[in-house]
């Protein structure tokens, strides 16, 4: 079983659930894959593309706001905890964890395939 954690959330990936503070997020399949893909690449700025192409698996969609949309929901959900979610004008979103609560890895069945800062 796979987990990252990020001060107090525990996201299993195995099972797809996302557990904030002891209480389960309702997150749908695309704003759990979304938290994940965040959660491994911390203090990177990820573009829509990138997100659209990474997460959703499109090749190529033009103007869509389909990551926006997502993205505010996924902040909804986490409510403080949404403020990590930092929007960088004109390129993209980026989580942005406090410094020494990035993110650890725990139980990873393949730490290789995790990607997170194991």
């Amino acid at each position: 079983m796979q987990e990252i954690w990020l001060e107090g959330l525990g996201l299993v990936c195995s099972e797809e659930r996302a557990v904030l503070q002891g209480r389960a997020l309702p997150l749908s399949h695309m704003e759990q894959e979304l938290l994940l893909f965040l959660a491994r690449n911390p203090h990177v700025t990820l573009t829509r593309e990138r997100l659209l192409r990474e997460v959703w698996g499109y090749v190529s969609m033009g103007a869509t706001r389909t990551v926006d949309s997502h993205i505010k929901k996924l902040r909804a959900h986490l409510g403080l905890m949404g403020r990590y979610i930092v929007t960088v004008r004109g390129q993209g979103y980026r989580l942005d964890p406090p410094e020494g609560r990035i993110l650890t890895c725990c139980r990873c069945a393949d730490r290789e395939a995790c990607g997170a800062a194991c």
